[in-house]
């Protein structure tokens, strides 16, 4: 599985649904409820965007589980180690995070810690 996956279904609407399974895919969605619930608010065009990459589920149930997960930065890492990935990671969460057109003070947070985690420089 390649982050690009999910990117281009995010990017381009006309794309069917992302539902790729995997630990990877997980880690990515769990990455994605994270992101939309770190500023303690979660959007309907959030819900929608999360929608594109969920496999057939209860959106409301997965998220409700994934959210209580502990989102583990290493564990991604590890799971993404080449440089394209990595990158096409952070431009996954870069678009996401701009869904609800506006970027709060935690999900920055949260894209500066991954960017680290990654050892990506940004601009």
């Amino acid at each position: 599985m390649r982050p690009r996956e999910f990117l281009d279904v995010l990017e381009n609407p006309q794309l069917p649904r992302c539902e790729v399974g995997g630990e990877q895919a997980e880690m990515l969605r769990t990455l994605l409820v994270h992101l939309f619930f770190a500023d303690l608010d979660f959007d309907k065009r959030e819900l929608s965007l999360l929608k594109r990459v969920l496999p057939d589920v209860n959106t409301r149930e997965y998220v409700k589980s994934v959210a209580s997960r502990r989102l583990d930065l290493d564990r991604l890492a590890e799971l993404f180690p080449n440089a394209a990935d990595r990158n096409d990671i952070v431009r996954l969460v870069e678009h996401a995070s701009w869904s609800d057109e506006k970027l709060e003070r935690r999900e920055a947070s949260l894209v500066q810690r991954l960017i680290e985690k990654l050892g990506l420089v940004r601009d």
